[in-house]
């Protein structure tokens, strides 16, 4: 058996595959600052629903899969380490100057600069230069390095981010470094460059060596302090946390390269989603999970996640291989305001859980996305979260009235501003991954998930074009379900600077070079699979070059076989990377008579994990059910006026049922809206079809 659990800021979510394949779920209260707790709550839940205790269960447990959120919460917060920086003479002020955004949500003219996690006075230079090609131009002065260190930790910094120019090419004053650091503080946490981030790009490798530096110690403690408790308790499995890469690893992997687990939580969806993909046979899917604070858009396209290797948390770069996925400020806490030009907004501001939306009596006095659902009808005060907890419609009305007031509208008619124009802010957020990416997102299938997903997903389909939407059986806790559905990944790079110039063929030293690279990148992955104990017919490894046309930016991943590469394999790379260019930017924008230019290599090891699959239900005779009841709400995205739907109980519908728009589904922990012109259709798994007629 394997338990996914995955900690939110309100719920902790925990679902368990069976030894049959069968796969349960479980939401239990979130323990703020304590985590830790709420995972042993949930245990002990799931035990007694089992019939056994926690040991009992705990003992039976193959793997404990956890998504994290530690990585994220300690740079959003600002509650990480001390960290004191080593670098290159000269470029000291590197990591202040970093790289400026242009725009705001409260002001789009207004120049931000990230603000560093390090402040300039933790940052030490130390002689030492390696030029582009790994050659040591001047000997790192070993003396002056080790009183650098001295006076870091003479300022109570214990931990350390070391970065010198050009490491990739050549580690070893990294490595000289490392072992300085640790002669001076054995218990000091040290973070070097050329394993956080291998890559060129020395703001970025900068950056993403100072969060781990920062973030990875409160991820050592945190893990460690779970592992030994769940021994404690009996666990005698496997602990794997979830990475942003898509993919499982070991809590060691894990904390030397903290950057990997940022996204662990939205990662999980969308590894969830491309699993109930392929058992659909839906391989083309846009991945939609809106919660309280924020949606998440992920993208699968012909069953293969997209991916990048830089994305930014709190404007902090990170360049580490992991899923694609854009988050923008909607959930049901987004709050309704007034911009500066006198129009509607929503978010990004929130009113998270505490005090939360007006409605739920904590407090709050601004409107808030959820208070526009109750006022519109699409969700029953006295049925929220399964009838646990009861909302105020009268506070939700009031807040909505004042918002109304200001902008010359009525009650109703602001809820369905703000309901419009948060189906606005996601969609433009699907259309960055899609139609930006030379996609069309009508060839796609929505797969909606978390909280609040279900009230608007139909809504965003309807405006994007598609004409599908997926919501899983297990919608509300998926990211846990996505869990233990994930293989075991662990993906290696470094960059380089091969050049390919048109009509002059490939010449054997560069074939000789890229194939030594990607033979010493199978070593590196292959000693990380060791770990596990996988066996041969259980590994898979992928080779993949990143190519730009020469002198350009836009560059993209092509895979290339695994066998020794020769002149054949890579033409036939580079007439890819012509084909997927093209499809991307317009035929016109494909340039391969200006040569191009090899920017990286890669080796992504998967370790595949054996499932069971639950078998399928036979379809009900009955395809129309009875509703359960039915009120005034909100029947279609363009509507302006409430009309009586039916309300459906989603633990009634059967395999096979079928229910025509517009109408309610109302399952224990989220709520569906099937609007006027869409159907809605239970599978054999119990996942919930929408179709626009």
């Amino acid at each position: 058996m394997r338990l996914g659990v995955d900690i939110g800021g309100t719920f902790t979510d925990l679902a368990l595959s069976g030894e049959d394949g069968a796969v349960r779920s479980w939401k239990v209260p979130s323990t703020p600052p304590e985590f830790a707790r709420a995972v042993f709550d949930g245990v002990d839940v799931i035990a007694e629903d089992l019939g056994t205790d926690r040991r009992g269960l705990l003992g039976s447990l193959e793997e404990f899969v956890h998504g994290t959120t530690v990585t994220t919460n300690v740079v959003l917060t600002r509650s990480g380490e001390r960290v004191g920086i080593l670098t290159t003479r000269g470029f000291g002020d590197l990591y202040d100057l970093a790289r400026q955004y242009r725009g705001s949500e409260q002001d789009p003219a207004l120049v931000t600069h990230p603000v560093p996690l390090v402040p300039r006075a933790d940052i030490e230079e130390v002689f030492e230069r390696v030029d582009f090609r790994g050659q040591v131009v001047l000997a790192i002065d070993v003396d002056g390095m080790r009183a650098s260190v001295r006076r870091l930790l003479k300022k109570g910094i214990r931990s350390f981010a070391v970065c010198f120019l050009w490491s990739f090419r050549n580690p070893e004053h990294e490595v000289l470094a490392r072992q300085v650091i640790l002669e001076e503080e054995p218990d000091a946490f040290v973070s070097v460059s050329n394993e956080a981030c291998p890559l060129i790009g020395e703001y970025e490798r900068l950056s993403t060596t100072a969060i781990t530096a920062y973030a990875g110690p409160a991820i050592h403690r945190y893990a460690g302090r779970l592992e030994q408790e769940l021994r404690d308790a009996g666990f005698d499995g496997t602990l794997l946390l979830m990475k942003s890469d898509g993919g499982l690893g070991t809590i060691e992997s894990a904390v030397k390269a903290a950057g990997h687990t940022v996204y662990s939580g939205p990662v999980a969806g969308v590894m969830g989603a491309r699993a109930v993909g392929a058992e659909l046979s839906e391989p083309n899917l846009i991945t939609f999970d809106m919660g309280g604070t924020s949606t998440d858009v992920g993208l699968i396209h012909e069953g293969q996640v997209r991916t990048t290797s830089l994305q930014f948390l709190d404007r902090q770069a990170l360049a580490t291989p992991m899923v694609e996925v854009t988050t923008v400020g909607a959930g049901g806490g987004s709050i309704g305001w007034i911009g500066p030009s006198g129009a509607l907004r929503v978010g990004p501001q929130s009113a998270a859980a505490d005090p939360g939306p007006a409605c739920y009596g904590r407090g709050g006095d601004l409107p808030t996305v959820t208070d526009a659902h109750l006022v519109l009808g699409l969700i029953d005060p006295d049925y929220f979260l399964g009838g646990s907890m009861s909302l105020d419609t009268d506070a939700a009305e009031r807040v909505l009235a004042e918002l109304g007031w200001a902008l010359g509208l009525g009650t109703q008619e602001a809820a369905v501003g703000m309901f419009r124009l948060a189906n606005s802010v996601m969609a433009d957020a699907i259309r960055l991954r899609t139609v930006f990416a030379g996609l069309d997102p009508a060839h796609f299938t929505l797969v909606s998930f978390g909280g609040a997903g279900g009230l608007h997903a139909a809504c965003v389909a309807q405006e994007l074009g598609v004409q599908r939407v997926l919501v899983p059986r297990l919608a509300s806790v998926f990211s846990a379900a996505g869990l233990i559905t994930t293989d075991i990944v662990y993906t290696f790079a470094r960059s380089t600077s091969q050049a390919f110039e048109p009509g002059s063929g490939i010449s054997a030293d560069d074939l000789g070079a890229l194939n030594d690279a990607f033979c010493e990148l199978d070593a590196e992955v292959t000693i990380a699979l060791d770990a596990h104990g996988l066996p041969a017919e259980r590994r898979e490894l992928v080779h993949e070059v990143g190519l730009c046309y020469r002198r350009q930016i836009l560059d993209f991943d092509v895979e290339v076989p695994r066998q020794k590469l020769g002149e054949l394999e890579l033409e036939r790379a580079l007439r890819f990377f012509d084909e997927r260019y093209a499809a991307i930017y317009g035929m016109g924008a494909a340039a391969p008579e200006n040569g191009y230019d090899m920017k990286a290599y890669r080796v992504t090891g998967i370790g595949r994990i054996p499932r069971r699959q639950a078998p399928p239900a036979q379809p009900a005779d009955s395809s129309d059910p009875p509703p359960a009841g039915s009120r005034l709400a909100l029947g279609a995205p363009d509507a302006t006026a409430l009309e009586q739907l039916a309300v459906h109980r989603g633990d009634d519908l059967v395999p096979g049922a079928r229910l025509q728009g517009a109408a309610i589904v109302e399952y224990d922990d989220t709520t569906l809206l099937v609007p006027r012109g869409w159907s809605a259709e239970v599978d054999p798994f119990r996942n919930l079809i929408l179709s626009r007629s």
